[in-house]
């Protein structure tokens, strides 16, 4: 309350700043009266005539005669001088006294229209709150009614600081986007007996942001509060996986499949891997001999975890053998997604020469091969590559057609037609931006399926994902060029989501 009476005073003090010299103009200061150019020029003609009329008195080398018609003369321009320069100055006084003193009534009426105006806007304004824009909360932008429940929150919590209290004022804080609020009140649940799961899993999904390791603690926290809470196993399975984690994970996982019946496809498909993982994990970590490391890294590259994956390849070229083919292709292909084309096209290679042939690869790296060749301009092999894929048991068949188009279009010495340009473009960037979580075809993964949906073929829906984001899919406004957004927005809506799914 003392804050809006401060501010009231403030802006009536600011008001009156305004209003007074507009009210009664005798108060405020006069402005600076510029010299008028034509005064200023009258008044260096009188005094030039002047020194010249003394100068005569002192000349001696000319007559009486001559000497008295200068004279003459000058004093006759002085005295025309003179008379101009007293009717300028009593023009210039008139145009003075006709700008103080106007029209009375026009005088009267403009400050009376700006203290009108004043006077609605603050009659107005008390009633009208900015919109809240950002996270600050001055008395300027925070919602009044959000004010008041937030007061009425805190108040109950200070009162009687329940569970239940607590959590929907933590909830609150995290609907007006103050989290670390939110977190400190959640705090106050934590070493309380009868701290229900939800101030766990609230601290967890605060933590998740910045700290995986704390956000993992309040998590085996939840589950000791409820060990078969289906959103607490998840996120258990998931934090403690990507932390390495992997005995947890599994045992997060099994209690999953156990609570679901065994009903959820995706909960099933890990564990399956995780049950993989974890022997394999331990086998490597008692002898990271070639087969351990190749079989573990064939399971995290089946599962989508092609940078896990390759980590592995990376020590079986390292340390075991240089010209392992499944190695250095799966390599290859990671070094294209990584912006590496020429790399790629080096190691994929290397690759192929040790396989005896192109069609010795596996599918997907002849894709990649034939994209890195094309990335870099060798259309002709770009072309051999992609014809090689597509004669085989091609996952992308569409994909690499239109690759093909363009590739074939530029080895003959041509442009490819702007939807060719455009979709090979888009196949590009989608092999490099988005693979990795909705799968090289389209088929989903840890983001959702494109191949064959109604939602990818909807322009409007994919440009506005692609550009800004949605859920966990970051935004690539910022990182792609305007022909890179349109071209994979072209790629999913007409190749992609045609496509039949996987």
């Amino acid at each position: 309350m003392l804050t809006v009476i401060a501010i009231a005073v403030l802006a009536l003090l600011a008001f009156l700043y305004v209003a007074v010299p507009l009210l009664v103009p005798g108060t405020s200061d006069p402005l600076p009266d510029d010299r008028d150019p034509r005064l200023l020029e009258l008044q260096e003609e009188r005094d030039a005539l002047f020194r010249a009329i003394r100068e005569l008195e002192a000349r001696s080398g000319m007559s009486a005669a001559r000497l008295e018609s200068l004279r003459n003369r000058y004093e006759a321009k002085a005295a025309q001088t003179l008379s101009a320069i007293d009717a300028r100055k009593a023009e210039l006084v008139g145009k003075r006294q006709r700008a103080a003193g106007g029209s009375p009534r026009r005088s009267a009426t403009v400050p009376a229209v700006v203290l009108a105006v004043f006077i609605g806007m603050a009659a107005v304004l008390p009633s009208y709150v900015l919109p809240r824009v950002g996270r600050d909360a001055t008395v300027t932008t925070t919602d009044v009614d959000a004010a008041r429940r937030l007061q009425a929150l805190m108040n109950a919590a200070a009162s009687d600081p329940t569970a239940d209290n607590l959590i929907e004022l933590g909830d609150f804080y995290i609907e007006v986007g103050q989290f670390e609020d939110a977190r400190a009140a959640y705090l106050q649940l934590a070493d309380r007996t009868d701290a229900p799961k939800g101030a766990f899993q609230r601290l967890a999904m605060i933590d998740l942001q910045t700290d995986l390791p704390s956000a993992l603690e309040w998590l085996k926290r939840a589950r000791d509060v409820d060990p078969f809470d289906p959103d607490t196993l998840t996120w258990l399975t998931e934090v403690s996986y990507a932390l390495g984690d992997l005995p947890t994970s599994l045992d997060a996982a099994r209690a999953l499949e156990e609570v679901n019946g065994g009903t959820d496809p995706q909960a099933g498909q890990r564990l399956a891997m995780l049950e993989e993982l974890v022997p394999l994990s331990q086998a490597v970590t008692d002898d990271p001999n070639k087969d351990n490391l190749l079989a573990l890294a064939d399971v995290f590259w089946r599962a989508g975890e092609q940078e896990r994956a390759v980590d592995a390849y990376f020590q079986v070229l390292s340390r075991h053998d240089p010209l392992d083919v499944t190695a250095l292709s799966r390599t290859g292909q990671m070094l294209l997604r990584a912006g590496r084309p020429d790399d790629a096209v080096m190691v994929i290679e290397r690759a192929a020469e040790q396989a005896g042939s192109l069609e010795q690869l596996e599918p997907s790296s002849l894709f990649a091969l034939g994209n890195a060749y094309l990335e870099t301009g060798a259309y002709e092999s770009a072309a051999t590559a992609l014809r090689t894929y597509l004669d085989g048991s091609p996952a992308d068949p569409l994909g690499a057609a239109v690759l093909l188009d363009a590739a074939e279009a530029r080895a003959r010495g041509e442009e490819p037609s702007g939807s060719q340009a455009e979709l090979a473009l888009g196949q590009q960037v989608f092999a490099a931006n988005c693979a990795l979580c909705h799968g090289a075809t389209g088929g989903g993964g840890v983001g959702v399926r494109l191949a064959g949906t109604p939602r990818a073929a909807n322009v409007a829906n994919v440009s506005d994902a692609v550009r800004f984001g949605r859920g966990m899919m970051p935004a690539f406004q910022a990182t792609l060029t305007p022909p890179q957004l349109d071209g994979v927005v072209a790629y999913v809506t007409q190749v992609l989501a045609t496509a039949q799914s996987p």
